[in-house]
Formats: C-alpha cells, structure tokens, sequence
C-alpha cells in the first residue's frame, strides 16, 4: 500500500509541529511556506506555557494537555534547548483581584499550584524585584523558544521524509474525486490525497477555495524585549498589569493584556505615538515589579485567533481529506495538535480532545476566556 501523500501548508510551529508527527506515521509529507520558517506569528510570540486562566473546563483540559505534550517531546528528542519549564509566579497586582478564587478553581481542576511567602520568592527570582506579601507558584508552567522548537521539528521531519519547501505560496486548492490538487505560485499544481492548513495569519487565504468558512478576527500584540541590571530572572512573573518571562541570560520579554486589549481589533499596526504610548505603560507596569530594566525596541506581533475564539483542528465530513490546525494558544497547543492529527489521519478516528474543536463544533461555539496569549 502507498504512503498517503499529505501537503502541509505553513512553516510556523504549527505546520512544523503536524509536518513531523506526520512523517513520523510514514506518510510522504510536504510542507509549503510562503516565505520561511517561523517567520511570522511563530516569530513574534509572548510563548508562554500556561492552562492557568483558559477555560471553560474542556479548554483548560487541552491547553494544559498541550503544556504536558511539550514535556513529553522533549524527552522524546532528547535534547531541547527550547524548552523551559521554569515555572510562574502569579501576582495580585490590583485591589479586589480575585487571584485565590481562581487559584482555588483551577486546583479543583488538577492544576498545580501553591501559595508562598512574597520575599522567600523574591530571593529565589535570581533578579531584583517588588512582589506582593503572597504570590502563587505553577511550578510546571514555563515557556517556549518558539523558533527553536519550529527548526528543531521541521529538521526531524525532514529525518523521516518530509520535504520543506520555502517561497511556495499557495494560491489554490481544489478537491476532486480522490484527493486534492494544490496550487503553488499561482502556476505549478500539486497532487495529494490529505492537506492540512496550518497557514496561521495566511489560513483564511487557504481555507476559501477549499470551501471551509474558516475567519479570523485581527488581533494584535506588544512585545517589548529588555535587560534585566543584575542577574537572570528565573521564574515567569505574571500579573494582570504585566508579564514578565525569562528570554535567556540578562534578558526578559514584556507584554501587558490591558495594553494589547487597546490594540484589540485593529488589523493595520499603530501610529508610532500610540506604540510609543502603549510601549511606556507596559515598561511602568514591568519596572514597578522588576526595577530597572533597560528595554529595546517594541514589536508588534499578529496573533491567530479564529472568530469564535476557539482552536479549529481537525477534518470535517463536508471536505474529505481536508483538515485544518488554526488556533490562539498555537504554540502551547501545537506538539499536541500536531501529534492528534497525524493520529486522526492515520486511525481515522477522531481524538476526545479535540472533539469540541473540529471546524464545525469550533464555528458554533463562543469565545474562551484569553486572559493570557
């Protein structure tokens, strides 16, 4: 029997992520970018690993899934640089915050946290910092190099047949009676029997001709890279001011949800006196926590975030051998998303947790709580 010849559309962690689960099944893999890996969505990410926060119940339950997935690939590869499991510290930064009702429910659901003392975790931080008198830890939380990660799986596809090709658009995608015919560059046509569109901020572009209703809303993010003055910042800190995460040796990545509320809903990138604005509020927020810290240029990252809210992954009955891998949260979800398709596609049978995400179910749904990107 012949390999199932399955095109992969985009190169970011997602499409990197199903493209080696895939080859790993023995499936003949292609994987289609537009420009080149990593260069987009995946390139401009907070990449935290957190279900603190996601719900209701059945998103929590993926998400912190996702967060587990990370865990196991990297025991699975063998090395990885890429992955930090340096656990958060969740901070009440504002009167009335509900922080130890929240911690309370999301324990009832199997997470794991605890309560420590505000100065014994401010020494453990490796940094200077002001915290509250008590602070929550999520010690299996963390957070991903997402571009590492995104060569590491596109390297280990390729070790097991999968073919990358870069500067390859699509522009079409057609079904015909035993398969799909994929068009590149607006001329060359390429036969397969399965597709998955993982084009992240390009998958609308995909998801047309191929008959889906895939959308997205336009969602924004500022990210703002700085050096910490004295020592490296162990921990994630996280409050609903700011967050604060580890970027290596001497370096931090800032990003405020207040702050990109604001930019919520614009497609076009802001004014550089708003981002100027926007850049200094999330630096105030950060410096009351982390004193001193000397930030570099902001930048504005793109997120994917299907109308609804909600991931889209899988296939659905109406496009045979069409599925899809669309989500917020791509880069917690993607080595989980990446190995459930590649199961789904080899088994047929469609996996418990991503059954409320199936394209259809997905449509009809209303939006998850995303207090964290």
């Amino acid at each position: 029997m012949s390999a199932v010849r399955a095109t992969v559309i985009g190169a970011g962690i997602m499409g990197a992520a199903v493209g080696y689960h895939l080859a790993r099944t023995g499936a003949a893999v292609q994987i289609l970018e537009a420009a080149a890996p990593a260069t987009a969505t995946t390139g401009a990410t907070f990449a935290r690993l957190s279900a603190f926060d996601k719900s209701p119940r059945e998103y929590f339950e993926l998400n912190h899934a996702g967060m587990i997935e990370h865990a196991r690939l990297a025991e699975q590869l063998g090395t990885a640089a890429w992955y930090h499991r340096s656990g958060s510290v969740l901070l009440a930064e504002e009167a009335g915050d509900d922080l130890a009702a929240r911690a309370e429910l999301f324990q009832q659901w199997g997470y794991a946290l605890r309560w420590q003392d505000g100065d014994r975790t401010t020494r453990e931080l490796g940094v200077r910092a002001e915290l509250p008198d008590r602070v929550l830890h999520a010690d299996d939380e963390g957070w991903v190099d997402a571009v590492a990660l995104t060569r590491r799986l596109l390297t280990e596809a390729a070790g097991h047949g999968a073919a990358l090709r870069t500067g390859a658009r699509v522009t079409g995608l057609e079904r015909g009676r035993t398969g799909w015919t994929v068009t590149v560059n607006g001329a060359e046509r390429l036969g397969c029997d399965i597709v998955v569109n993982a084009a992240g901020e390009g998958s609308v572009a995909v998801a047309a001709p191929a008959g889906s209703a895939l959308a997205l809303v336009p969602s924004q993010g500022l990210l703002i890279p700085a050096a910490t003055p004295d020592g490296t910042l162990r921990r994630t800190l996280h409050g609903s001011r700011v967050s604060i995460r580890p970027d290596g040796p001497g370096r931090v990545l800032l990003r405020s949800e207040p702050v990109d509320r604001v930019l919520a809903g614009h497609d076009a990138p802001p004014e550089p006196s708003l981002l100027r604005k926007l850049a200094g509020e999330v630096l105030a927020h950060a410096t009351r926590l982390v004193p001193g810290l000397a930030p570099a240029d902001p930048r504005i990252g793109r997120r994917v975030l299907p109308r609804g809210g909600y991931p889209r992954v899988g296939g659905s009955p109406e496009l045979p051998g069409y599925y899809e891998a669309v989500a917020h949260s791509g880069v917690i979800l993607a080595p989980l998303v990446g190995r459930l398709i590649a199961e789904e596609i080899s088994t047929g049978r469609v996996p418990d947790l991503v059954g409320p995400y199936r394209p259809q179910a997905a449509a009809e749904q209303g939006g998850p709580d995303h207090r964290d990107a």
